[in-house]
Protein backbone atom coordinates (compact mmCIF):
# COMPACT_ATOMS: atom_id res chain seq x y z
CA UNK A 1 0.00 0.00 0.00
CA UNK A 2 1.52 3.65 -1.71
CA UNK A 3 -1.23 5.82 0.38
CA UNK A 4 -2.16 6.54 3.83
CA UNK A 5 -6.01 5.82 3.94
CA UNK A 6 -5.89 5.86 7.82
CA UNK A 7 -8.06 2.51 8.12
CA UNK A 8 -11.22 3.92 6.51
CA UNK A 9 -10.80 2.53 2.96
CA UNK A 10 -11.55 -1.22 2.72
CA UNK A 11 -12.40 -1.67 6.44
CA UNK A 12 -14.25 1.49 6.82
CA UNK A 13 -17.33 0.15 6.59
CA UNK A 14 -16.67 -2.83 8.54
CA UNK A 15 -15.52 -0.75 11.42
CA UNK A 16 -18.55 1.40 11.46
CA UNK A 17 -20.68 -1.69 11.35
CA UNK A 18 -19.15 -2.96 14.04
CA UNK A 19 -19.40 0.18 16.91
CA UNK A 20 -23.02 0.89 15.24
CA UNK A 21 -23.74 -2.75 16.57
CA UNK A 22 -21.39 -3.43 19.78
CA UNK A 23 -21.63 0.10 21.17
CA UNK A 24 -25.43 0.08 21.38
CA UNK A 25 -24.99 -3.30 22.97
CA UNK A 26 -22.61 -2.19 25.95
CA UNK A 27 -25.46 0.94 26.43
CA UNK A 28 -27.94 -1.38 26.63
CA UNK A 29 -26.05 -3.53 29.22
CA UNK A 30 -25.05 0.23 31.08
CA UNK A 31 -28.86 0.72 30.88
CA UNK A 32 -29.73 -2.58 32.52
CA UNK A 33 -26.77 -1.78 35.43
CA UNK A 34 -28.10 1.58 36.25
CA UNK A 35 -31.64 -0.11 36.69
CA UNK A 36 -30.42 -2.22 39.52
CA UNK A 37 -30.97 -5.64 36.89
CA UNK A 38 -27.04 -6.42 37.14
CA UNK A 39 -23.51 -5.53 37.92
CA UNK A 40 -20.95 -4.17 36.40
CA UNK A 41 -18.50 -7.14 36.87
CA UNK A 42 -21.52 -9.74 35.38
CA UNK A 43 -22.47 -7.47 32.30
CA UNK A 44 -18.10 -6.85 31.32
CA UNK A 45 -17.57 -11.17 32.06
CA UNK A 46 -21.05 -11.76 29.65
CA UNK A 47 -19.24 -9.10 26.90
CA UNK A 48 -16.28 -10.57 26.89
CA UNK A 49 -17.36 -14.08 27.28
CA UNK A 50 -20.07 -13.69 24.07
CA UNK A 51 -17.16 -12.51 22.27
CA UNK A 52 -14.85 -14.90 23.14
CA UNK A 53 -17.17 -17.64 21.83
CA UNK A 54 -17.31 -16.13 18.50
CA UNK A 55 -13.94 -14.62 17.35
CA UNK A 56 -11.08 -16.83 19.35
CA UNK A 57 -12.09 -20.32 18.38
CA UNK A 58 -11.62 -20.28 14.79
CA UNK A 59 -8.90 -17.30 14.93
CA UNK A 60 -6.43 -19.30 17.59
CA UNK A 61 -6.95 -22.65 14.88
CA UNK A 62 -5.94 -20.83 11.99
CA UNK A 63 -2.89 -19.16 13.71
CA UNK A 64 -2.33 -23.07 14.89
CA UNK A 65 -2.16 -24.72 11.80
CA UNK A 66 -0.22 -22.13 9.96
CA UNK A 67 2.29 -22.70 12.61
CA UNK A 68 1.69 -26.37 12.10
CA UNK A 69 2.71 -25.76 8.07
CA UNK A 70 5.86 -23.77 9.47
CA UNK A 71 7.33 -26.39 11.35
CA UNK A 72 6.64 -28.91 8.43
CA UNK A 73 7.81 -26.70 5.68
CA UNK A 74 5.03 -26.43 3.94
CA UNK A 75 4.46 -22.57 4.70
CA UNK A 76 6.42 -19.46 4.39
CA UNK A 77 8.54 -19.59 7.27
CA UNK A 78 10.35 -15.74 7.06
CA UNK A 79 7.23 -14.37 8.89
CA UNK A 80 7.30 -16.70 11.61
CA UNK A 81 8.15 -13.66 14.06
CA UNK A 82 5.32 -12.45 13.56
CA UNK A 83 3.22 -15.58 15.28
CA UNK A 84 3.77 -14.24 18.72
CA UNK A 85 1.98 -10.46 17.89
CA UNK A 86 -1.34 -12.14 16.12
CA UNK A 87 -1.29 -14.43 19.33
CA UNK A 88 -1.82 -11.70 21.20
CA UNK A 89 -3.82 -9.96 18.71
CA UNK A 90 -1.25 -7.25 18.05
CA UNK A 91 -0.57 -7.63 14.19
CA UNK A 92 -1.12 -3.91 13.87
CA UNK A 93 1.85 -3.21 15.38
CA UNK A 94 4.10 -5.77 13.99
CA UNK A 95 2.97 -4.45 10.16
CA UNK A 96 3.19 -0.95 11.30
CA UNK A 97 5.68 -0.36 13.26
CA UNK A 98 7.98 -3.66 12.83
CA UNK A 99 7.88 -4.89 9.21
CA UNK A 100 6.81 -1.54 7.80
CA UNK A 101 5.39 -3.65 4.74
CA UNK A 102 2.55 -5.40 4.13
CA UNK A 103 2.93 -9.52 4.42
CA UNK A 104 0.95 -11.11 2.09
CA UNK A 105 -0.94 -13.68 3.35
CA UNK A 106 -1.20 -12.71 7.21
CA UNK A 107 -2.21 -8.89 6.49
CA UNK A 108 -5.55 -8.84 6.67
CA UNK A 109 -5.27 -9.56 10.34
CA UNK A 110 -4.50 -5.98 11.20
CA UNK A 111 -8.13 -5.00 11.38
CA UNK A 112 -9.13 -8.10 13.70
CA UNK A 113 -6.48 -6.74 16.16
CA UNK A 114 -7.90 -3.08 15.69
CA UNK A 115 -11.19 -4.37 16.76
CA UNK A 116 -9.95 -6.58 19.36
CA UNK A 117 -8.33 -3.76 21.17
CA UNK A 118 -11.00 -1.27 20.52
CA UNK A 119 -13.25 -3.93 22.98
CA UNK A 120 -11.01 -3.84 25.34
CA UNK A 121 -11.17 -0.33 25.23
CA UNK A 122 -15.22 0.32 25.16
CA UNK A 123 -16.38 -2.67 27.15
CA UNK A 124 -14.65 -1.46 30.45
CA UNK A 125 -15.08 2.06 29.95
CA UNK A 126 -18.52 2.79 28.73
CA UNK A 127 -19.96 -0.33 31.10
CA UNK A 128 -18.34 1.56 34.21
CA UNK A 129 -20.29 5.36 32.63
CA UNK A 130 -23.55 6.60 33.03
CA UNK A 131 -25.41 5.42 29.55
CA UNK A 132 -26.18 9.28 29.10
CA UNK A 133 -22.65 9.93 28.98
CA UNK A 134 -21.72 7.08 26.35
CA UNK A 135 -22.64 10.01 23.22
CA UNK A 136 -20.03 12.25 24.78
CA UNK A 137 -17.44 9.64 25.12
CA UNK A 138 -17.80 8.51 21.13
CA UNK A 139 -17.59 12.07 20.30
CA UNK A 140 -14.38 12.20 22.23
CA UNK A 141 -13.09 9.27 20.53
CA UNK A 142 -13.92 10.56 17.52
CA UNK A 143 -12.17 13.62 18.46
CA UNK A 144 -9.08 12.61 19.76
CA UNK A 145 -8.65 9.87 16.81
CA UNK A 146 -8.49 12.79 13.98
CA UNK A 147 -6.32 14.98 16.06
CA UNK A 148 -4.00 11.78 16.14
CA UNK A 149 -4.32 11.66 12.58
CA UNK A 150 -3.39 15.37 11.94
CA UNK A 151 -0.82 14.96 14.02
CA UNK A 152 0.60 11.83 12.14
CA UNK A 153 0.50 13.37 8.94
CA UNK A 154 1.96 16.47 9.82
CA UNK A 155 4.96 14.31 11.27
CA UNK A 156 5.16 12.24 8.25
CA UNK A 157 4.87 8.75 9.83
CA UNK A 158 4.96 5.82 7.74
CA UNK A 159 1.92 5.69 5.52
CA UNK A 160 1.48 1.84 6.43
CA UNK A 161 2.01 2.85 10.03
CA UNK A 162 -0.89 5.85 10.26
CA UNK A 163 -2.74 3.07 8.30
CA UNK A 164 -2.73 0.74 10.78
CA UNK A 165 -2.64 2.50 14.32
CA UNK A 166 -5.35 2.01 16.75
CA UNK A 167 -5.56 5.58 17.40
CA UNK A 168 -6.00 6.08 13.47
CA UNK A 169 -9.42 3.50 13.11
CA UNK A 170 -10.54 3.31 17.05
CA UNK A 171 -12.56 6.68 15.64
CA UNK A 172 -14.39 4.98 13.41
CA UNK A 173 -15.87 2.57 15.26
CA UNK A 174 -17.10 5.50 17.95
CA UNK A 175 -19.03 7.22 14.44
CA UNK A 176 -20.56 3.70 14.01
CA UNK A 177 -21.91 3.89 17.52
CA UNK A 178 -22.71 7.45 17.47
CA UNK A 179 -24.91 6.74 14.76
CA UNK A 180 -26.76 3.53 16.45
CA UNK A 181 -27.48 5.49 19.92
CA UNK A 182 -28.70 8.35 17.53
CA UNK A 183 -31.00 6.71 16.09
CA UNK A 184 -32.24 4.02 18.76
CA UNK A 185 -33.32 6.83 20.53
CA UNK A 186 -37.52 7.81 19.85
CA UNK A 187 -36.59 10.86 17.18
CA UNK A 188 -38.55 10.15 14.45
CA UNK A 189 -37.65 12.98 12.62
CA UNK A 190 -33.76 11.76 12.40
CA UNK A 191 -34.95 7.99 11.60
CA UNK A 192 -37.46 8.94 8.69
CA UNK A 193 -34.57 11.45 7.12
CA UNK A 194 -31.43 8.99 7.77
CA UNK A 195 -33.95 6.17 6.43
CA UNK A 196 -35.60 7.94 3.33
CA UNK A 197 -34.66 6.29 -0.26
CA UNK A 198 -33.26 9.98 -1.07
CA UNK A 199 -30.76 9.92 1.68
CA UNK A 200 -30.22 6.04 1.00
CA UNK A 201 -29.27 6.90 -2.50
CA UNK A 202 -27.46 10.06 -2.07
CA UNK A 203 -25.15 8.33 0.54
CA UNK A 204 -24.31 5.41 -1.44
CA UNK A 205 -23.24 7.80 -4.18
CA UNK A 206 -21.39 10.04 -2.48
CA UNK A 207 -19.64 7.19 -1.40
CA UNK A 208 -19.17 6.09 -4.56
CA UNK A 209 -17.28 9.24 -5.68
CA UNK A 210 -15.07 9.13 -2.79
CA UNK A 211 -13.96 5.73 -3.36
CA UNK A 212 -13.17 6.62 -7.10
CA UNK A 213 -11.37 9.42 -6.33
CA UNK A 214 -9.44 8.37 -3.40
CA UNK A 215 -6.10 7.65 -5.12
CA UNK A 216 -6.12 11.44 -5.06
CA UNK A 217 -7.54 12.89 -1.72
CA UNK A 218 -5.61 10.24 0.14
CA UNK A 219 -2.40 11.05 -1.15
CA UNK A 220 -2.69 15.19 -0.48
CA UNK A 221 0.11 16.67 1.29
CA UNK A 222 -2.06 19.05 3.55
CA UNK A 223 -2.73 17.40 6.61
CA UNK A 224 -5.31 19.58 7.57
CA UNK A 225 -7.26 18.68 4.76
CA UNK A 226 -6.16 14.97 4.23
CA UNK A 227 -8.27 14.73 7.54
CA UNK A 228 -11.01 16.83 6.99
CA UNK A 229 -11.90 14.99 3.61
CA UNK A 230 -11.26 11.60 6.11
CA UNK A 231 -13.73 13.16 8.82
CA UNK A 232 -16.07 13.47 6.02
CA UNK A 233 -15.09 10.27 4.87
CA UNK A 234 -15.67 8.12 7.93
CA UNK A 235 -18.84 10.09 8.57
CA UNK A 236 -20.49 9.44 5.47
CA UNK A 237 -19.84 5.48 6.17
CA UNK A 238 -21.40 5.85 9.52
CA UNK A 239 -24.72 7.57 7.86
CA UNK A 240 -24.79 4.79 5.44
CA UNK A 241 -24.97 2.16 7.84
CA UNK A 242 -27.46 4.24 9.91
CA UNK A 243 -29.78 4.93 6.51
CA UNK A 244 -29.93 0.88 5.76
CA UNK A 245 -30.64 -0.06 9.32
CA UNK A 246 -33.52 2.51 8.90
CA UNK A 247 -34.71 2.28 6.14
CA UNK A 248 -38.02 0.85 4.72
CA UNK A 249 -37.85 0.72 1.00
CA UNK A 250 -39.51 -2.20 0.58
CA UNK A 251 -36.43 -3.43 -2.33
CA UNK A 252 -33.94 -2.92 0.17
CA UNK A 253 -35.49 -4.55 3.00
CA UNK A 254 -36.00 -7.33 0.31
CA UNK A 255 -32.38 -7.13 -0.64
CA UNK A 256 -30.88 -7.41 3.02
CA UNK A 257 -33.37 -10.78 3.96
CA UNK A 258 -32.30 -12.45 0.99
CA UNK A 259 -31.72 -16.00 2.26
CA UNK A 260 -27.73 -16.18 0.44
CA UNK A 261 -27.55 -12.62 2.10
CA UNK A 262 -28.10 -14.20 5.21
CA UNK A 263 -26.72 -16.82 4.95
CA UNK A 264 -22.95 -15.14 3.74
CA UNK A 265 -23.35 -12.88 6.81
CA UNK A 266 -23.31 -15.87 8.99
CA UNK A 267 -20.25 -17.21 7.65
CA UNK A 268 -18.27 -13.46 6.77
CA UNK A 269 -16.16 -13.61 10.11
CA UNK A 270 -14.92 -17.35 8.77
CA UNK A 271 -14.49 -15.77 5.06
CA UNK A 272 -12.60 -12.94 5.84
CA UNK A 273 -10.20 -14.69 8.26
CA UNK A 274 -9.56 -17.78 5.44
CA UNK A 275 -9.50 -15.79 2.12
CA UNK A 276 -6.43 -14.02 2.48
CA UNK A 277 -4.61 -17.63 3.07
CA UNK A 278 -5.92 -19.21 -0.62
CA UNK A 279 -3.51 -18.57 -3.41
CA UNK A 280 -4.24 -17.36 -6.89
CA UNK A 281 -3.98 -20.19 -8.27
CA UNK A 282 -3.01 -18.57 -11.36
CA UNK A 283 -0.28 -16.52 -9.90
CA UNK A 284 2.76 -18.89 -9.62
CA UNK A 285 5.47 -20.31 -11.84
CA UNK A 286 3.41 -23.37 -12.57
CA UNK A 287 0.12 -21.60 -14.23
CA UNK A 288 3.07 -19.50 -15.91
CA UNK A 289 4.68 -22.47 -17.08
CA UNK A 290 1.27 -23.88 -18.13
CA UNK A 291 0.32 -21.47 -20.65
CA UNK A 292 4.10 -20.73 -21.90
CA UNK A 293 5.30 -17.97 -19.87
CA UNK A 294 1.86 -15.39 -19.77
CA UNK A 295 -1.05 -16.54 -17.74
CA UNK A 296 -3.91 -15.16 -19.87
CA UNK A 297 -6.83 -12.88 -18.52
CA UNK A 298 -9.49 -15.11 -18.56
CA UNK A 299 -7.23 -18.04 -16.60
CA UNK A 300 -6.75 -15.31 -13.91
CA UNK A 301 -10.37 -14.46 -13.85
CA UNK A 302 -10.92 -18.47 -13.54
CA UNK A 303 -8.56 -18.86 -11.06
CA UNK A 304 -10.12 -15.94 -8.59
CA UNK A 305 -13.31 -17.27 -9.17
CA UNK A 306 -11.85 -20.98 -7.49
CA UNK A 307 -10.01 -19.15 -4.83
CA UNK A 308 -13.09 -17.38 -4.18
CA UNK A 309 -15.53 -21.26 -4.45
CA UNK A 310 -12.69 -22.58 -2.00
CA UNK A 311 -12.46 -20.27 0.76
CA UNK A 312 -16.08 -20.33 0.61
CA UNK A 313 -16.44 -23.77 0.76
CA UNK A 314 -13.87 -23.79 3.85
CA UNK A 315 -16.36 -20.99 5.64
CA UNK A 316 -19.27 -23.04 5.32
CA UNK A 317 -17.72 -25.96 6.68
CA UNK A 318 -16.15 -23.92 9.79
CA UNK A 319 -19.28 -22.26 10.31
CA UNK A 320 -21.25 -25.39 10.32
CA UNK A 321 -19.02 -27.87 12.15
CA UNK A 322 -16.81 -25.48 14.42
CA UNK A 323 -18.38 -22.26 14.94
CA UNK A 324 -22.05 -22.92 14.72
CA UNK A 325 -21.77 -25.88 17.56
CA UNK A 326 -19.70 -22.93 19.48
CA UNK A 327 -21.87 -20.56 19.39
CA UNK A 328 -24.95 -22.65 21.29
CA UNK A 329 -23.25 -22.51 24.62
CA UNK A 330 -24.46 -18.78 24.28
CA UNK A 331 -27.93 -19.86 24.95
CA UNK A 332 -26.76 -22.28 27.80
CA UNK A 333 -28.24 -20.89 31.12
CA UNK A 334 -28.74 -17.79 30.11
CA UNK A 335 -29.48 -15.17 32.89
CA UNK A 336 -33.15 -14.61 33.83
CA UNK A 337 -32.55 -10.53 31.62
CA UNK A 338 -30.90 -12.46 28.58
CA UNK A 339 -33.82 -11.95 26.53
CA UNK A 340 -32.96 -8.54 26.34
CA UNK A 341 -29.59 -8.53 26.18
CA UNK A 342 -29.10 -8.49 22.20
CA UNK A 343 -31.79 -6.18 21.57
CA UNK A 344 -31.75 -2.92 20.85
CA UNK A 345 -31.56 -0.30 23.72
CA UNK A 346 -35.04 0.14 25.63
CA UNK A 347 -35.93 3.61 24.06
CA UNK A 348 -36.47 1.42 20.42
CA UNK A 349 -38.48 -0.67 21.54
CA UNK A 350 -39.18 -2.31 17.87
CA UNK A 351 -36.09 -2.29 15.21
CA UNK A 352 -37.18 -1.62 11.51
CA UNK A 353 -37.17 -4.48 9.27
CA UNK A 354 -33.59 -2.62 7.82
CA UNK A 355 -31.98 -2.99 10.93
CA UNK A 356 -33.52 -6.40 12.06
CA UNK A 357 -31.47 -7.85 8.36
CA UNK A 358 -28.91 -5.10 9.38
CA UNK A 359 -27.99 -7.48 12.13
CA UNK A 360 -28.47 -10.54 10.88
CA UNK A 361 -26.70 -9.99 8.08
CA UNK A 362 -23.45 -8.98 9.82
CA UNK A 363 -20.50 -10.63 11.03
CA UNK A 364 -21.02 -8.78 14.62
CA UNK A 365 -24.47 -9.57 14.74
CA UNK A 366 -23.07 -13.03 15.76
CA UNK A 367 -20.79 -11.80 18.18
CA UNK A 368 -22.52 -10.47 20.75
Amino acid sequence: MTSARSGISGCGSFFALSGFLIIRILSTQRTRIEAGDSRFGAELKRFLFRRTLRIFPIYYLMLTVMCVLMAFGFANPELASGMPFHFAYLSNFWIGKVLGYWPGRYSHLWSLAIEEQFYLLAAPLLLLLAARRHHAVCWAIVGVGLVCLLSMRAAHWQEITIYTHPLSNFWLLALGGIGGLTIAREESRVRAWVGHGATLFALSLGLVGLCATEPTWSALDNPLLFTAVSAFYGVCIAALVCSIACCRNAVVIGLLETGWLVNFGRISYGFYLYHNLIPDLTRNHHAEALFGGTVPIWAHAVGIVASFAISLGIAVMSWRVIEEPILRLKTKRPPAHAATAVSAPAAATVAPPGERALREDSTASDTV
